[in-house]
């Protein structure tokens, strides 16, 4: 048997594409945000939430659909910018997030619950072995 083992920086495997200038706009389908946003509204989990993160981090958490698929643009209060791509079967909804130039990226596992806010745990390359208390917790 042979086992091919690399090393490489989490960067070079994300798309060169990826313009961080305008950090997400650049990036498809952030670049049509407003119209999707507008366009999801009928969907029960899209639209904008207050949200927390552990101990520490709170922000506001803007959710959209593109056909089949969700995204997520979070905006911590300390004013950095994260997005996400999500994936919802029945009340799971789970998410792989990334920060610009991939200084962090990581996985976010949602429960809905019947009002359709969601609470559940993340971990990410920066926090190995540990799963973080995550909640969706108001929407406005």
């Amino acid at each position: 048997m042979f086992i091919s083992i690399c090393s490489c920086d989490l960067n070079s495997l994300i798309n060169p594409s990826l313009n961080m200038d305008n950090f997400p706009f650049n990036i498809e389908p952030f670049d049509k945000k407003s119209e999707l946003v507008e366009l999801s509204k009928s969907d029960p989990i899209c639209g904008s939430y207050k949200y927390f993160s552990g101990d520490s981090e709170n922000g506001i958490v803007d959710i959209f659909k593109y056909n089949e698929v969700y995204y997520l643009h979070y905006k911590r209060d300390d004013n950095a910018q994260y997005i996400g791509i999500g994936i919802k079967n029945e009340s799971n909804f789970t998410v792989m997030y990334y920060y610009p130039y991939a200084s962090d990226v990581g996985i976010v596992y949602y429960k809905i619950d019947e009002n359709n806010l969601m609470g559940g745990f993340w971990s990410s390359f920066n926090t190995p072995g540990e799963l973080i208390e995550e909640g969706i917790i108001e929407k406005f």
